[in-house]
């Protein structure tokens, strides 16, 4: 078990790699692969093999070496790493097309993150059913994700005028990891961990690295 400590002291720069080390190794058990050697796993993820090892290192000792890794507990280990073990509930405000979307996508659960609430000003969206959760009034946000006590991440799926105030509805009413798709720029706190994914950027600079190919 990695402690909360060991935990902490991570820098964020290693996270991505170890969430991208979890889909490889899921994809071996799916080959129903039992071990593989850092080397192979350097191929299969596109990393050296040091950095993998250097990585996997600075949560405790794992593996042996000349021996490498057994798939079941290295998937264990990385688990243990991002806290994935116990389900990750989202809260999401804005239930449009891509809100829609991420609701109904039955994928999350598998990876140990479920929806349990969602918000929209449209009152003809209100108490309609969107993948597992009945939409809600977004003006009663902070009663029902206090009421719930549980959210550990606020989804931002509202037009771009509208992100900063949920941002702070989120905030106030406990929520400290938020995702924001709003292709704006959002103020948090300090003490709040922020992810912005704004496709339309993505897209533009895949546009550039594509010219002239």
């Amino acid at each position: 078990m990695i402690s909360p400590a060991t935990r902490g002291k991570i820098s964020d720069t290693v996270i991505p790699r170890i969430l991208h080390y979890l889909k490889v190794v899921q994809q071996l058990e799916r080959e129903n692969k039992t071990t593989i050697s850092s080397e192979e796993l350097s191929k299969r993820a596109n990393i050296s093999a040091c950095l993998i090892r250097k990585d996997l290192a600075s949560f405790g000792k794992f593996g042996q070496p000349g021996m490498g890794y057994d798939i079941s507990n290295l998937k264990s280990y990385l688990l243990d790493i991002i806290g994935g073990r116990e389900m990750c509930n989202l809260a999401l405000v804005g239930v449009g097309n891509l809100g829609s979307a991420l609701l109904n996508y039955k994928g999350f659960e598998e990876e140990g993150l479920k929806f349990v609430a969602a918000f929209d000003i449209d009152e003809k969206k209100v108490g309609k059913i969107c993948g597992n959760v009945i939409v809600e009034r977004a003006d009663n946000m902070k009663n029902s994700i206090v009421g719930k006590k549980n959210i550990h991440i606020g989804i931002i799926a509202v037009p771009s005028e509208s992100a900063q105030a949920v941002a702070d509805k989120f905030i106030k009413a406990g929520v400290f990891s938020v995702l924001n798709f709003a292709p704006t720029v959002v103020s948090v706190p300090a003490e709040v961990t922020l992810r912005n994914v704004d496709l339309s950027s993505e897209l533009k600079a895949l546009r550039y690295f594509s010219v002239d190919k």
